[in-house]
């Protein structure tokens, strides 16, 4: 991990299509988007942007932008079509010409284990709620491991076990479509051990390489600075960071976090003991952050738990949180925002690394995400979107200046390598480098902000070298 890592994300289910080929099995999102429970933007990603095919040419592509890293995950119903039991060869192949395809790019990739792409057999069997889920996840990692780890130096478990599941039982928005917080934090422990069982196996293996866990983290901060409002800041911090990141380094689970769902009424009896010694052997080498915004909160004064957010882009939709006995989202009126809510605020990469600094002082961070959903045009064959280009200009300043003053930031990615399926958004909510013409056989257009994250790049690596 020596050398910085300038680079662009994807996920499989989002970008590969190729929903039926190679052996693939049903995924929850494959089920999910066949069903009449997708109805915000009823797409799929059958197609999506047809990576399965094309890969060669997004890989050639980004290392033409002077990117020399790739993060992308890996469907587990490729490696393992029914989550458990027989092996595909033609799934593992796959992925070995998108490895051997980085090399002959000089591109480093960094692969995700799962992107909520659970197999749907899985899914089905209670998905994360049933610890069975770990097992098998354990099991496929291992395979992984044993296929792919003389050709990956850095891997991730698991993406974004907070958001994940907050979109799956807070929001209601991926399946299973429910909202019942006892259920999310169910899920989520069961994230997290199975995290930690792949880092224990990893470790045992003796790979030559480092695994972390991606993480959505955020800068919690408050308009008001009192008593109340710095309360409601330490449960929310509860909430989205420290619930995941907490074990993740330190391998332990946060024990105010069981006081306070045990203080709701929760059932925690999924909590054994013997599972401490899986979190403690199951410590991450990095830290994983996927950086967007930050999150501002105020204190909870009544009403039921209550949690939506703006999937539709309509410039209007509130992403409105109320966390009973814990917070509630609060917003300011003067900061700029994107159609889907999205507050643009670059400081917040840089209050968040200080502060992840502070209480993680010898854990590395890579940024695995950070980008820009927007409604992009394309005019006369080209896509101006310089807000995209002040937007990851300003986030990179604000890590820049923190890496400055201490923080050990090995990495930047910018989400996402070309335009794709954004989950319950769909497709018009676009966040790519390059463009894809869905309409026009996924042609692949170069934006103005692929030309100039290379030479910015390149600008970097000259200031390096002298």
């Amino acid at each position: 991990m020596n050398n910085f890592l300038w680079g662009s994300a994807t996920a499989a289910y989002q970008c590969e299509g190729g929903w039926k080929e190679g052996q693939k099995g049903l995924s929850n999102w494959d089920t999910f988007c066949h069903s009449e429970k997708n109805n915000v933007n009823p797409v799929t990603a059958d197609i999506s942007s047809d990576h399965y095919h094309r890969y060669e040419e997004d890989i050639r592509m980004l290392s033409e932008g002077n990117q020399n890293a790739y993060r992308f995950s890996i469907a587990w119903t490729r490696i393992i079509p029914e989550g458990r039991g027989k092996k595909s060869q033609e799934g593992i192949d796959f992925y070995h010409r998108i490895l051997d395809t980085c090399k002959r790019y000089h591109v480093e990739p960094v692969v995700t284990l799962y992107h909520y792409d659970l197999p749907q057999p899985l899914y089905e069997n209670g998905g994360w709620e049933n610890r069975d889920t770990v097992e098998a996840y354990t099991e496929y990692a291992k395979i992984c491991f044993e296929e792919f780890g003389g050709k990956v130096n850095l891997w991730a478990t698991i993406n974004e076990p907070g958001y994940d599941t907050i979109c799956c039982y807070g929001r209601g928005n991926y399946p299973p479509n429910v909202q019942n917080l006892e259920r999310r934090w169910r899920a989520m422990y069961h994230l997290l051990i199975a995290s930690a069982s792949a880092v224990k196996v990893y470790k045992l293996m003796k790979l030559n390489g480092a695994i972390g866990i991606v993480s959505d983290s955020y800068s919690i901060e408050t308009l008001v600075d009192n008593e109340e409002y710095q309360k409601a800041k330490y449960w929310a911090d509860l909430f989205y960071n420290r619930s995941v990141n907490e074990v993740s380094v330190t391998g332990i689970y946060p024990q105010d976090l069981i006081d306070k769902l045990k203080a709701d009424g929760f059932d925690t009896s999924y909590i054994l003991a013997e599972d401490e010694e899986v979190f403690m052997a199951g410590k991450v080498d990095y830290l994983g952050i996927n950086a967007y915004d930050r999150t501002l909160v105020k204190p909870y004064q009544g009403g039921e738990t209550s949690m939506t957010a703006n999937n539709t882009g309509d410039g209007v939709t509130k992403n409105e949180t109320i966390i009973k006995n814990w917070f509630v989202l609060d917003e300011d009126p003067d900061t700029e925002k994107n159609a889907w809510g999205c507050e643009l605020y670059p400081k917040a990469v840089y209050n968040l690394l200080l502060e992840l600094r502070k209480i993680y002082p010898n854990t590395p961070v890579i940024i695995t995400e950070n980008g820009l959903g927007y409604y992009d045009n394309l005019e006369n064959g080209e896509v101006q979107d310089t807000y995209r280009i002040d937007f990851l200009k300003s986030y990179i300043e604000w890590i820049l200046k923190a890496m400055e003053e201490g923080c050990d930031v090995r990495g930047y990615f910018v989400w996402s390598t070309m335009d794709l399926y954004s989950w319950i958004n769909g497709y018009n909510k676009r966040y790519g480098l390059v463009y894809v013409d869905f309409d026009n056989d996924n042609k692949r257009i170069p934006k103005k902000s692929y030309y100039w994250y290379k030479n910015f790049i390149e600008q970097e690596r000259n200031k390096e070298n002298g």
